[in-house]
Parts: structure tokens; C-alpha cells; sequence
């Protein structure tokens, strides 16, 4: 009691000080709002700011028809709640959830998907009476997995002087890759790209390693990767360094009687030479390349011929050339038709006496014009040479050897067939031989 009226005395004291009054009114007023707010107005509007929007498709018919969620228009929404000032008083933003209602959707593509939300606590009851957004935009799809080859790019890798690099040696490591993510984000890959951003100068083969990986569509522009995922990021990049030299194009000439000058023969090709390139040091030491042999006696006035140029696996033709063409020059040449009687045989076997059966060889030959006109059969040799065959029958043809003694620029045309008759000696015969 002796509590109470202390107190009581106290306020009354306070009265007398204006300050006390001042405080004791606010007081009053706000328990006063209090009181009647909870009497009068017992609902009131609440809006919450940044509530989590979750899609699920548990169980829907999104995810029986493989589909997954891509990307949405929102991840966040703002909610404004009408309730009892008691119950959703001290509700929060984390206390809402805020979900997109996913039917229907059988397909991929974009749907645009109501939004509900609902309070975690059952026992909390309020109305919506606003959601920004209302609804939102998802996209849909399936996600798959495809492998793509890889190709390098390493625009900024030159080769010192004299060698040369070809991006299409370069080697990737591994030169193949898996990439998962929707199927129309995967229609839209053509080419994937392995990145070596290195700014460097090469004299020999080297390896470089990157993890900067570059997608690229059928117009040769950047795909954004973002929702994408590699099986690996990790490359090795080898690039070949290649030695380069001017090479003179060569060829040989068969068949060619010994005295005969092969110099003077005014071949034509329409390359004289080529570049190439070797991994190796090898093609220092060469000089020139030969496109392959000519036979003398294949060569006439209309004499025009295509040679492939064939080059080994380990070296590339940087000047791009398929073949050369070889012609004559006619000019100061003339050619005629010549009858030879007198015709060699040599080297035969002691066993056979041979013996040509041809009589009157014809054929033409080709020379400076001054010399065709001054030859003449005397000045012809026709020589059989059989050290090369094997005598199994009486007759037989071998080829013939046309030489021209005196005229080291002139050649017969087309390969001469002599037809030889070979008579088998007796063995008494062969006695008296060696005796």
C-alpha cells in the first residue's frame, strides 16, 4: 500500500512540471491508436518486397516429358497481403512463398505461368490482394548431350622467317568434346573452338594449353554459353612447325642414247618451281624436284604431258600446284620418216646364233633441222641388245637401240620392236668353239 501511494504522489507531483505533462499525453495517445485500431480497424494491408520465386516441376507433366526449366522472365516478386493486424504483424519476406503454377505443359518453348503464394506457417491466414509480377515467362526445354569435334584458333601464333605454320596441322587434345544443355541452345552450335590467345613467334613445334572454349553458329558469330557445361575445359594444342624452300621443278630422260645431248632438248613446263614445307631439316639438302622420267623416244613434235606432283605425307605444297604440264618447243626442229636395213644384234648367248628378222625399220626422227636434213641411213645405228632376255623360243622381238653416231641432238620416235630369230647351236658345234 505504502508502494502505491508513494507512486500516486509522485505523478501528482509531476504535474506540476509541463515537460511530464507533455509525455504523458503522447503516451496516452498512442495506447489510446493502439485501442482503437484493434477494435475499429482489426485488418490491415501488409506488401512484402523480393519474395523468392520457386518453379517446380516435380511431378508435373513438364518433367514426364523431359522437359526442364531454361530460364524465367523473374526470379522475384513483390506481394501485398490483407490480414489481422495480430496474425501477419510479424510476418516477414522469407515467410512467403511465392510459386509458379506449372500445367499443362507438354512441350518445349516459353509458357507464361500464373503465380500464387501462400504462407509457409498453415495456421496464418490472409488474403492476396496483389502480386508483381502476376505471372512470369518460362522457357522450357530438354536437355541433351551431344559431342562435338574441335578446332583450334591461335590467330595471334606466327612463324619466324623462313618457316611456316598450317592451322589445319594443328592437333587438339582431345579433339573431341561432350556438351550438355538444351537441345535448341545445342541446334545452334556449328562449330566449336578451342581458344590459344598466346602472342608468340615460332621457330620449332610447340604446345600450348588453354581452357578458353568458343562456340560459334552457322554465321560464324559467338554463342552465349551460359547454361551450358563441358565435360572438360582442359586442351593440349600442338602446333607444327614447318621448314620452307623454293625448289626447281626437274625431270629425267630415259632411254637416251649415250651420246645424246639432253640439254638441248627445249622441254617446256608451264611451273619452273615450287614451294614446300617439311616438319624436319631434311629439305635443306635438296635442290630441286623431279616431277618424274620422260622416255626420249615418247617425245614427238606434238609432245605435251601432264605430271602429277606428288608429294610424301610429311611434306605440303604451300605453292598449291596439282600437276605440271611438259611440252616441246618446236621451233628450229624438224622431223622425217627413215628406213634403216642394217640392224645389230649383240650379246647374244653362245648357245643360239641370233639374227634380225626385220628388214626395212621404219620410223621418224627429230632433230635441229640442219642435221634431219643431212642423215641418212648410214648415219643411223640400230642395235639389238639381248644380254637382257632369256632365249626360251626360235623366235622372239626385242626392243631396238637408235643411235645416232655423229648428231648428239637427234632422237628416234616411239619404241622400235625387232623381231629375232634364234637358232640353238649343237653341242658339237659349241666343242670346236672352245677348242
Amino acid at each position: 500500500m505504502k508502494f502505491f501511494r508513494n507512486f500516486k504522489n509522485n505523478v501528482l507531483n509531476s504535474l506540476n512540471n509541463n515537460m511530464a505533462i507533455v509525455i504523458y499525453a503522447v503516451i496516452i495517445s498512442v495506447i489510446l491508436w493502439f485501442v482503437i485500431s484493434i477494435t475499429i480497424y482489426p485488418t490491415t494491408p501488409k506488401t512484402f518486397n523480393n519474395v523468392p520465386l520457386d518453379i517446380d516441376i516435380t511431378g508435373t507433366s513438364a518433367e514426364s516429358n523431359g522437359l526442364s526449366v531454361i530460364e524465367s522472365s523473374t526470379e522475384k516478386v513483390n506481394v501485398t497481403i490483407m490480414g489481422n493486424r495480430s496474425r501477419i504483424g510479424n510476418l516477414k519476406a522469407e515467410d512467403l512463398v511465392a510459386k509458379a503454377v506449372v500445367e499443362n505443359v507438354n512441350e518445349a518453348g516459353e509458357k507464361n505461368l500464373k503465380i500464387n503464394v501462400f504462407c509457409k506457417d498453415s495456421n496464418v491466414n490472409f488474403e492476396i490482394t496483389d502480386i508483381k509480377p502476376s505471372t512470369v515467362n518460362v522457357m522450357f526445354d530438354r536437355i541433351s548431350t551431344r559431342e562435338y569435334e574441335v578446332d583450334v584458333e591461335a590467330p595471334n601464333i606466327t612463324a619466324a622467317e623462313n618457316l611456316d605454320i598450317d592451322k589445319n596441322d594443328f592437333s587438339c587434345s582431345p579433339s573431341v568434346m561432350e556438351i550438355t544443355g538444351p537441345s535448341k541452345q545445342l541446334d545452334n552450335i556449328q562449330k566449336v573452338s578451342v581458344l590459344v590467345n598466346n602472342k608468340q613467334t615460332l621457330d620449332s613445334a610447340y604446345t600450348f594449353y588453354s581452357s578458353d572454349i568458343i562456340l560459334y553458329d552457322k554465321n560464324d558469330s559467338k554463342i552465349d554459353a551460359s547454361g551450358i557445361t563441358f565435360d572438360t575445359t582442359d586442351f593440349k594444342i600442338d602446333i607444327p612447325v614447318y621448314m620452307k624452300k623454293e625448289l626447281n621443278l626437274s625431270y629425267d630422260i630415259k632411254y637416251a642414247p649415250s651420246n645424246f645431248d639432253t640439254s638441248s632438248l627445249a622441254l617446256e613446263m608451264n611451273v619452273d618451281s615450287i614451294i614446300l614445307a617439311s616438319p624436319n631439316t631434311n629439305i635443306k639438302k635438296l635442290d630441286s624436284w623431279n616431277i618424274g622420267s620422260i622416255p626420249l623416244y615418247d617425245i614427238d613434235l606434238d609432245f605435251n604431258k601432264q605430271f602429277p606432283i606428288e608429294i610424301p605425307e610429311n611434306y605440303k605444297d604451300l605453292s598449291n600446284i596439282s600437276n605440271v604440264s611438259v611440252k616441246l618447243n618446236t621451233e628450229g626442229l624438224a622431223q622425217k620418216t627413215v628406213t634403216v636395213n642394217d640392224i645389230s644384234v649383240i650379246n647374244a648367248s653362245s648357245e643360239y646364233k641370233c639374227s634380225a628378222n626385220t628388214y626395212g625399220l621404219v620410223f621418224d626422227i627429230i632433230g635441229p633441222e640442219k642435221d634431219i636434213e643431212e642423215i641418212t641411213e648410214k648415219d643411223i645405228m640400230v642395235t639389238v641388245d639381248l644380254l637382257k632376255y632369256d632365249i626360251q623360243s626360235s623366235n622372239f622381238t626385242a626392243d631396238a637401240t637408235i643411235s645416232f653416231p655423229k648428231y648428239n641432238k637427234v632422237w628416234a620416235v616411239g619404241l622400235q620392236k625387232v623381231s629375232i630369230s634364234a637358232e640353238k647351236v649343237s653341242d658339237q658345234a659349241l666343242a670346236e668353239d672352245e677348242e
